[in-house]
């Protein structure tokens, strides 16, 4: 009877699993979005409005040539006014070529023409009481915000308007024929010099062309603050003076500046933002003057060349060791340069945490020590660290944050130890070499996405403390034969084991109450397995 009940349980679980997938796939397609003569609308919470949304393969080339937005769609028998355009709705949609916006439309969002490289035009109907259009550019209705200069424009030269008292974050993104923005000399917000866009007293330097091809520029002795993306993608540029009247450089300022090789950051400078140099390939090395007392985070991301940043002896905040650099006491490592050659690196005895993204795409590591003195691996500490293949974690580490050691495709073992607690979502997500690992008993919880698509993971010990095994924790794990889940679980996550292909034995603790959908779905071999008494719920 037992057996019986065990094959029994299995089979619904199977079945359940499927009949979830479906109806979450009829609420997901027809209530909520639907398609109309091939434009994706998300249906508003008033269910008599819908907002124009992204989707994920329409990015690109899904949207094509010239699109004109209706005021109102009509599905299954339901009319809707078309009042919104999403935050990235036709993002990256490299194909579009002119978008007609109707008079219905009040809003529209971030990203929503991002990226749209043969974008033109953007017109806007002459009865819409929100936003209108000049030549193909978009505005406010009252043409004081400059609000989107479409991409695709071949112009050279931009004037802005006087009637211009604004203009959006996200306004000249990805303009690439744009060599000159020019200010009509009555306007009293902005001004430029040589074709870079400023604020009337030129204090704030806010967008150089991405199409000048000059590559060096000296950064006037006016400005104080360099704006968010004001070098985006200016990949002619190789070198960039920063001057000493400088005191902040914006978020992702010199993002994708591909081409820089050298940056001389002045020595008034106190704030560098988020992604301020992200994806700065060909940068090498970074001097941090004395003045910085703010870096934010990924601040150097992706700067593939970088292999050394080095901080004045003075400053009272940062520090650096060999290139690397460490908060003043050394006791948080911030950043590893992604571009060292170096294939061994130990964490120093004075650190206690490892920052976000601190060794992310590291691909010359092959091994690191994490010293006992770490407690707390943080967010995609070692992301797409592709080469490493040993890891040692130190026996004071508490907690593994979220995509920690995503993409280590390197990675052969991991041992993670009794002092450790949790382990973050997709923790070691497409560690495709991952063969073993042994989770300490300390462990409470492991998260979701956590193995997932560890394609050689033939051996899981689970600790006996851990109660919740997460969504997709163990997704797509082709080669894990067999596992024995403690007593000491009392929920497995949906999907927590799909797609195991190898799997022929599972064994269930006792305390489990709960089985999520599709836990055990596509375990093609799997012969064998028993549902407790315990269990109550089954997806």
């Amino acid at each position: 009877m037992r057996k019986l009940k065990s094959i029994f349980l299995f089979t619904v679980l199977l079945f359940i699993g499927f009949s979830a997938k479906a109806y979450a796939f009829e609420v997901d397609e027809i209530h909520y979005i639907i398609n109309v003569d091939g434009i994706y609308y998300e249906i508003n919470s008033d269910q008599t409005t819908v907002s124009v949304t992204y989707r994920e393969q329409y990015a690109g080339d899904g949207y094509t040539g010239d699109i004109v937005i209706p005021s109102s769609v009509t599905h299954n028998g339901n009319t809707y006014i078309v009042t919104a355009i999403g935050n990235h709705a036709f993002n990256s949609c490299s194909s579009l070529t002119n978008v007609t916006i109707p008079n219905s439309v009040t809003s529209i969002g971030d990203y929503a023409f991002y990226n749209c490289t043969s974008l033109t035009n953007i017109n806007v109907d002459n009865d819409n009481n929100f936003y209108s259009s000049i030549d193909g550019v978009l505005f406010s209705k009252n043409q004081d915000t400059l609000i989107c200069y479409p991409a695709g424009k071949q112009d050279e030269e931009y004037v802005i308007p006087n009637s211009v008292t604004s203009i959006g974050g996200y306004a000249f993104r990805s303009s690439t024929s744009l060599t000159s923005i020019n200010v009509d000399n009555d306007n009293n917000f902005y001004s430029s010099i040589d074709g870079v866009l400023f604020s009337k007293n030129q204090d704030t330097l806010i967008c150089y062309p991405a199409g000048k091809q000059d590559e060096e520029y000296v950064i006037p002795n006016s400005v104080t603050s360099i704006g968010e993306y004001a070098f985006l993608d200016c990949t002619s540029l190789t070198n960039v003076t920063i001057p000493n009247s400088v005191t902040s450089i914006g978020e992702f300022a010199f993002y994708n500046c591909t081409s820089l090789t050298s940056v001389t950051i002045g020595n008034s400078v106190t704030f560098i933002g988020y992604s301020a140099f992200d994806g700065c390939t060909s940068l090498t090395s970074v001097t941090i003057p004395n003045s910085v007392t703010s870096i934010g985070e990924f601040a150097f991301d992706n700067c593939t060349s970088l292999t050394s940043i080095n901080v004045d002896n003075d400053n009272n905040f940062y520090s650096s060791i060999d290139g690397v650099l460490f908060s003043k006491n050394q006791d948080t490592l911030i950043w590893y340069p992604s571009g060292k050659q170096d294939e061994e690196y130990v964490i120093p005895n004075s650190v206690t945490y490892i920052s976000e993204g601190a060794f992310n795409s590291c691909t010359s590591l092959t091994s690191v020590i994490i010293d006992n003195g770490v407690t707390t691996i943080d967010y995609a500490a070692f992301y797409k660290c592709t080469s490493l293949t040993n890891v040692t974690i130190g026996n004071s580490v508490t907690s593994i944050g979220d995509y920690a050691f995503y993409n280590c495709t390197s990675l052969t073992s991991v041992t993670i130890p009794n002092s450790v607690t949790s382990i973050g979502n997709h923790a070691f997500e497409e560690c495709t070499s991952l063969t073993n690992v042994t989770i300490g008993n300390s462990v409470t919880s492991i998260g979701e996405y956590a193995f997932r698509s560890c394609e050689s993971l033939t051996s899981v010990t689970i600790g006996n403390s851990v109660t919740s095994i997460g969504e997709d924790a163990f997704y797509n794990c082709t080669s894990l034969t067999s596992v024995t889940i403690p007593n000491s679980v009392t929920s497995i996550g949906h999907h927590a084991f799909n797609s195991c292909t190898s799997l022929t034995s599972v064994t269930i603790g006792n305390s489990v109450t709960s089985i999520g959908a599709y836990a055990f779905y596509y375990c093609t071999s799997l012969t064998s397995v028993t549902i407790p008494n315990s269990v109550t719920s089954i997806g």
